[in-house]
């Protein structure tokens, strides 16, 4: 009988053990990497639809900009190990103060509610200046004031984007005379509508708007001066010490490569042009 719950009591501390290492296993990725030292990994949360920041190649594999900016990042944090795990637009941001990824990249901009909820980088990854787009035989429509006069519609982006909130915003502040729809799911679509004039505009950015064109062979211009001067970066979880030194190792990083010229680099290849904050 004893000889029994020794037995049994072998197999439970043996159980015991397979247990932890199966659970430290998901949390530590190889050491090889790191000289020997524990590593560990960092759930990254990005989308795959946002072309060039971050899709899905021919290949099927996730690559952009966001996506190699961030494996330059780990090429120099051998502490950590960066897995990317895509979502849709609108669950990155739940999926950041739920702990299922520790950072969140897909051009984010600051914003009261984001800053209330989240931890931002100190270092900006892109320029991310919005502009009012319009037909560009459209020569009325120069600003959201002269918008705001027609009672013109305008296309703002995601109900969770920061375009959203920032004309939302001033609609509020000037008695909401603007009519405003959420982004379109595809870019076609939101050209088609300002072409036959189911809209009168919509909010983006200059680079984008260039590729637009390029692409598309789309018939628009952007107007007037930026309605927000921003940068996009990356967030964290906030009163999270994860997050908090994550947050100070990836600045870190993102600091040297402005300064010896990789982002820049990046940029003009996947953006067509110098977009990096140089502050």
């Amino acid at each position: 009988m004893k000889k029994a719950k020794i037995m049994t009591i072998g197999l439970l501390l043996l159980s015991m053990i397979l247990l932890l290492a199966g659970c430290q296993s998901s949390t530590v990725a190889d050491s090889s990497k790191n000289g020997g030292k524990s590593v560990k990994k960092i759930i990254i949360g990005t989308g795959s639809e946002y072309k060039p920041y971050c899709f899905l190649d021919e290949k099927n594999n996730l690559t952009g900009f966001e996506i190699e900016v961030l494996k330059k990042v780990n090429e120099r944090l051998p502490q950590y190990e960066f897995e990317f795990k895509n979502f849709d637009f609108n669950a990155i941001l739940i999926s950041l103060e739920t702990g299922k990824i520790d950072l969140a990249a897909h051009q984010f901009e600051v914003n009261a509610d984001r800053k209330s909820k989240y931890l931002f980088g100190d270092e900006g990854v892109t320029l991310y200046d919005l502009k009012l787009v319009v037909k560009d035989s459209d020569n009325k429509i120069n600003s959201l004031d002269d918008l705001a006069a027609i009672g013109g519609t305008v296309e703002v982006g995601k109900a969770s984007s920061n375009k959203t909130a920032v004309v939302d915003r001033w609609n509020k502040e000037h008695d909401n005379k603007l009519k405003l729809i959420l982004e379109a799911s595809d870019t076609t679509i939101t050209l088609q509508n300002i072409d036959s004039g189911k809209t009168d505009a919509f909010v983006n950015i200059q680079r984008n708007v260039d590729a637009y064109k390029a692409t598309y062979g789309a018939k628009i211009k952007t107007v007037g001066e930026p309605i927000s001067r921003s940068n996009s970066y990356y967030l964290y979880r906030k009163n999270d010490d994860t997050g908090a030194q994550l947050k100070k190792d990836v600045d870190a990083v993102l600091k040297t490569l402005k300064e010896d010229g990789t982002l820049t680099e990046l940029s003009k290849k996947w953006l067509g042009g110098d977009y990096i904050p140089k502050k």
